[in-house]
């Protein structure tokens, strides 16, 4: 009886240990990223992300399509001729009122809320519906421009001229510049702006890669140097290095310590019976 009571206590522990680990590890934070794009007379636009509705910031009002980060991987954000005519809240006061889009003022993606400033500004961040810190450095994400579309159709640019990162000062978002007038784009930009023209969609299409990465170093800082160490010993050794899936961490941390509870308890009935 006292061993089956004993087994039965480090199995329930281990369950509840590997439970928490599970949650902690494969929890995984939503980002909004949108189109920030305005024509040459700023009659078509979208200037923040959609989660930022009903935050009255009137002059920053969303109407674009807007993409969900979760993970690695490919995602495509854009403005419509419907999304900028009108969104949940209504019509949009300021246009569109010409047939079409030409040229560009500013054009950048915005990932919201990913990064972590030094000095968080709630009430800065609130346009965008961000409400905390984020998790991310600027030095943890790789992104990469695929492409852009007008109206459904391939529009050239050159790569290497697109701007990455924490561009602004102090705020949560990465940002992908493809052209601003009050960036350093205006003066090498990576598109000819001239030849901007549509009247259906704009569309720009990014690859994302390190949140996977990220997930494992706030996994780390929140479980404790001793308890990380002892896990990482258990499954084998270093981090992984495997950034486009990690749905399996959890299980994988939660059997590891299953095996040092059943240990630890191996090591009490030896004790025992000497």
């Amino acid at each position: 009886m006292k061993l089956k009571r004993i087994f039965a206590g480090v199995a329930a522990t281990a369950l509840a240990v590997s439970t928490c680990a599970s949650f902690s590890a494969s929890a995984t934070d939503g980002y909004d990223a949108f189109l920030m794009y305005a024509d040459h007379d700023w009659l078509w636009q979208s200037m923040s992300a959609q989660n930022g509705i009903g935050t009255g910031v009137a002059d920053r009002s969303p109407y674009g399509v807007d993409a969900y980060i979760t993970k690695d991987g490919e995602y495509t954000v854009s403005i419509t001729k419907d999304s900028v005519t009108k969104n949940s809240e209504g019509d949009n006061p300021q246009g569109p009122m010409t047939p079409s889009a030409t040229g560009a003022a500013v054009f950048c993606i915005d990932i919201t809320g990913i990064l972590k400033c030094k000095k968080f500004d709630a009430k800065a961040e609130l346009k965008n519906g961000v409400k905390e810190n984020g998790t991310y450095s600027e030095d943890d994400i790789n992104c990469k421009l695929k492409s852009i579309k007008l109206d459904g159709k391939d529009f050239a640019f050159d790569a290497k001229k697109v701007l990455y990162g924490n561009i602004e000062d102090q705020n949560t978002c990465y940002r992908i510049e493809i052209y601003n007038d009050y960036g350093k784009t205006k003066d090498d930009p990576p598109i000819d702006k001239a030849k901007i023209e549509w009247s259906e969609s704009i569309s720009a299409t990014f690859e994302i890669s390190g949140l996977s990465s990220g997930e494992e170093k706030t996994a780390k800082a929140d479980s404790g140097s001793n308890d990380t160490q002892a896990t990482t010993a258990a499954v084998g050794g270093g981090a992984d290095t495997n950034t486009t899936s990690n749905t399996n961490t959890g299980a994988e941390t939660g059997l590891a310590l299953i095996g040092l509870a059943l240990a630890g308890g191996a090591i009490v009935l030896t004790k025992k019976r000497k």
